[in-house]
């Protein structure tokens, strides 16, 4: 059965980023942003996981835009009391982000933008794993 009540939200078009936050040896930090590219209207399962959408790491965006997202991302990251791992979603209009969700349960295979942008900042999936241990038994 359907509910009488609805939440109706903007369509909002421009460039999609996805960011990882961690806590990592007690600090929080936020991984390289990586660019979503689709041909799908949205980041859906066929553009996710049927290889119908680029990740491209890092993103390709200015120095501001990227400073912008990082700094929201730690923010909501920091204000929520989060631990061990997030991604925040954010679409781009003009130089302006709007963060889209954040992921408390992001996929972390090798395959994953989360593992994948650890990588990339210097961390193996082993050593998230490893570091993700640590910190819940603080």
């Amino acid at each position: 059965k359907e509910d009488d009540e609805i939440i109706i939200e903007s369509y909002i078009d421009g460039t999609e980023v996805t960011v990882g936050v961690i806590t990592f040896k007690g600090e929080t930090l936020v991984l390289p942003l990586t660019e979503i590219v689709t041909d799908n209207d949205f980041f859906d399962y066929e553009a996710k996981y049927e290889g119908k959408s680029k990740e491209i790491t890092p993103a390709r965006l200015t120095e501001k835009q990227e400073e912008n997202i990082r700094r929201q991302a730690k923010m909501a990251y920091e204000v929520l009391k989060m631990k061990g791992f997030s991604r925040s979603e954010f679409i781009f209009i003009g130089n302006e982000p709007y963060m889209l969700e954040m992921n408390t349960t992001p996929g972390l295979t090798e395959e994953s933008i989360l593992p994948q942008q650890a990588q990339i900042a210097g961390i193996s999936l082993p050593q998230l794993f490893e570091n993700a241990i640590t910190e819940a038994l603080k």
